[in-house]
């Protein structure tokens, strides 16, 4: 065997077919940093809690689930107020501060065994409704607990239900039951236990059960606003001082805990012996400005028109943001929103 003299030519250096720009896996590495620094962005990291509060609103809106620009701070605005409006409404479940906190005049009527249980049953049921709602409306909820979305469904139904049962009892004299009062809260009676049966009906179907939900949650939180409402045109009636409701001498008896001191403001109420003072009956000037009867006198004649204005915008807006939010698709039995523009682009590419 002959030594060769000449050392071997070295093997030619073989080019690689990745494009440069692309980052190679390094086996030196490790391997749980490589993958998290190649695994895309989520939305909170995207945005962050640290960029300002635009940055901190995309990112607490990403980490509740909500895809739209918008969609959380609706959730703020209008479920903040609804919980608000419950919690507000926390004092009313100490039986012995409703006669305090009911409009001055109803509790002549609320004391009553019929309407005294009904309002006690509306006031506690619907207070847990209303807090217990706002999570059925938290994206992250639907979709990685579904099970506690299900259940705390069916609980909020089984207690807002009753309470819809018993205000329609209690509204045959709430706010003094004028025949428009009433009207209001039959109707709104009627359309929540419509617009709840038609999404239980439909809870296998998510795009129509969403919208009948958010139907009637909204149809609910009508009575919030016509508060609001109420708050503001009881000072413009007052002024005029042309607005009158009215009251049996007995309810004026009852409030002013005294039949003369009624006779003296009323003379009508100085009845004859044989007279029944709830057959009669007087006018009472409504005002916030005079005595208390009179503040219980602007409420009834405000509150009327008041819930069936609140109804009227809650139902046309409702039905806005239901359009607004066509954009996105709901499968049939899935609670994953998908982006209609972003899936038509990909599928196009």
């Amino acid at each position: 065997m002959t030594h060769n003299e000449y050392p071997p030519a070295p093997l030619p250096t073989l080019e690689s077919g990745v494009p440069p720009n692309v980052e190679q896996f390094n086996p030196h590495e490790e391997k749980g940093a490589y993958e998290e620094q190649q695994r895309p962005k989520t939305e909170t990291a995207k945005y962050g809690f640290l960029g300002g509060p635009q940055n901190a609103y995309f990112g607490v809106s990403a980490m509740l689930g909500f895809r739209e620009r918008f969609s959380l701070c609706y959730f703020i605005v209008f479920g903040g107020a609804l919980v608000g409006f419950c919690l507000f409404g926390v004092v009313m479940m100490i039986p012995s501060n409703v006669e305090t906190e009911t409009v001055p005049g109803e509790w002549y009527w609320y004391r009553q065994p019929l309407f005294k249980k009904c309002i006690f049953v509306h006031i506690y049921l619907n207070i847990i409704a209303g807090v217990f709602a706002v999570f059925q409306f938290i994206p992250m909820i639907r979709r990685r607990k579904i099970i506690l979305h299900r259940i705390n469904g069916y609980f909020v139904l089984s207690t807002l239900l009753p309470a819809v049962i018993t205000g329609s009892v209690v509204a045959r004299r709430a706010f003094g039951g004028d025949i428009s009062t009433q009207a209001a809260f039959y109707t709104l009676g009627s359309i929540i236990g419509f617009a709840a049966f038609k999404g239980i009906s439909n809870v296998r179907t998510t795009k129509i059960h969403r919208k009948w939900m958010l139907r009637t949650v909204t149809y609910t939180a009508s009575t919030l606003t016509a508060r609001i409402i109420t708050s503001i045109a009881r000072p413009i009636i007052s002024i005029s001082s042309a607005y009158f409701s009215t009251w049996s001498c007995d309810e004026v008896s009852f409030l002013l805990k005294s039949s003369s001191l009624a006779a003296s403001m009323f003379p009508v109420c100085a009845l004859s012996p044989g007279d029944d003072p709830k057959n009669v009956y007087v006018l009472v000037r409504a005002s916030v400005n005079e005595d208390p009867i009179n503040f219980g006198s602007a409420q009834r004649v405000t509150f009327g028109m008041a819930l069936w204005l609140a109804m009227m915008i809650h139902a046309a807006g409702v039905e806005i943001y239901i359009l607004a939010t066509e954009s996105y698709q709901w499968p049939v039995h899935s609670l994953e929103a998908v982006d209609q523009h972003s899936s038509e682009t990909s599928s196009k590419a």
